[in-house]
């Protein structure tokens, strides 16, 4: 007589995440949150909690709706991510809600102690490059110290192969490739239906160009000013988010020093669907970034059907291969010889034609899945 078997039932996994990048503070390093716990919501062997402050807000998520509406548990973890006393208590507070495994998107709010096993993403090594891309002296031998820390007492996880690398040169940690988990884009960006825009959406040029990100060193805007200063005077260049005050701040000057005052336009505080109508209402996307970690807004463009011309940099070409035009970071007369070279119809068509295929590989299902089999 045969025997009777029970289905088997996966046993389910506490996973916490540190919910408190979900702020405008974190653009970036939000936005990748938010698209991975949407991915996660409702995973049938996961209870996911999500940490956030008490007095966390945001203008581009709704918090209520991405952790209830999702399924998930709130927890609160009332300390910034700067905080020291953080290290202290994670422990304390991982083991009250019985966590199996947490996931930290910015390695700088990671616990380095605790029985939960830890992953955080170290998204690149801006800081450890160059003195000139840190704030100042102190904060970079913090973060430098922390981040030799964490990436000894932690599983790091890399959004590409270039960073893994970096984190090898600068701390001898080998990351395994299972531990690179590629970004995804978003398909609204790639969507006709944007519905109809508001009284608050931007106004903009008839021909203008794009760079997407907040103004530090390493992002090397002051090139594409320079740059603009040698177009025709009919296109336009529009900056979206703001400088970081830590830092001076050049391109002002240099918009005044060109008399580009009425053909430079700043955007900040965009919504996520009027971002989205920024990128398909673009020329081209200029991105002249000296260093990255990844570079989503390539792959966001090229998902609108935007032509991308990027630095010649190696994680770049990692992420996009053959779909964009390169061109030395810190030339303006190259970028804007490469805006001219697109206004040929048979070269622009084509590279345009590349990037919707290149962008639709990288999807944030790919991303959690990834993400999923390490948990």
């Amino acid at each position: 007589m045969a025997a009777d078997y029970a289905p088997a039932v996966a046993s389910r996994t506490r996973l916490a995440v540190d919910g408190r990048v979900l702020d405008d503070r974190y653009h970036g390093i939000g936005r990748i949150t938010a698209a991975l716990l949407s991915e996660l919501a409702h995973d049938p062997v996961l209870d996911v909690v999500v940490f956030v402050r008490n007095d966390q807000r945001s203008e581009r998520f709704d918090l209520d709706l991405l952790i209830a509406g999702s399924g998930f548990e709130r927890a609160v973890f009332d300390l910034p991510l700067t905080s020291p006393a953080q290290a202290v208590r994670w422990p304390g507070a991982l083991r009250r809600y019985g966590i199996d495994v947490v996931l930290f998107p910015y390695h700088m709010g990671a616990a380095v102690t605790g029985r939960s096993r830890r992953y955080a993403i170290v998204h690149d090594c801006i800081l450890e490059a160059r003195p000139a891309f840190s704030p100042d002296r102190r904060t970079r031998s913090l973060y430098l110290l922390l981040t030799r820390v964490v990436v000894r007492r932690t599983r790091v996880l890399t959004p590409s192969l270039s960073s893994a690398a970096d984190v090898r040169r600068h701390y001898g940690t080998e990351i395994p490739d299972r531990q690179v988990i590629p970004w995804g884009v978003d398909p609204a960006f790639g969507s006709d239906d944007l519905g109809p825009g508001d009284a608050a959406s931007p106004v903009l040029p008839d021909l203008y160009h794009l760079h997407v990100g907040v103004r530090r060193p390493h992002k090397n805007v002051v090139t594409l000013i320079r740059a603009l200063a040698v177009m025709p005077g009919s296109e336009h260049l529009v900056l979206t988010g703001s400088a970081d005050r830590r830092f001076p701040d050049p391109v002002p000057e240099a918009i005044r020093t060109h008399g580009l005052q009425d053909r430079v336009h700043e955007l900040t505080d965009l919504s996520e669907t009027d971002l989205v109508r920024v990128y398909r209402g673009a020329r081209t996307l200029l991105y002249p970034s000296r260093l990255e970690g990844f570079g989503l807004p390539l792959l966001e463009a090229m998902a609108a059907g935007v032509p991308v011309v990027a630095s010649d940099i190696p994680v770049f070409r990692e992420v996009v291969g053959n779909a964009a035009w390169f061109v030395p970071a810190t030339a303006p007369a190259a970028w804007a010889r490469a805006v001219r070279d697109l206004q040929d119809d048979a070269v622009r068509d084509d590279l345009i034609a590349r990037g919707p295929r290149r962008a639709a590989a990288a999807t944030w299902s790919a991303a959690a899945d990834r993400l999923r089999a390490l948990l």
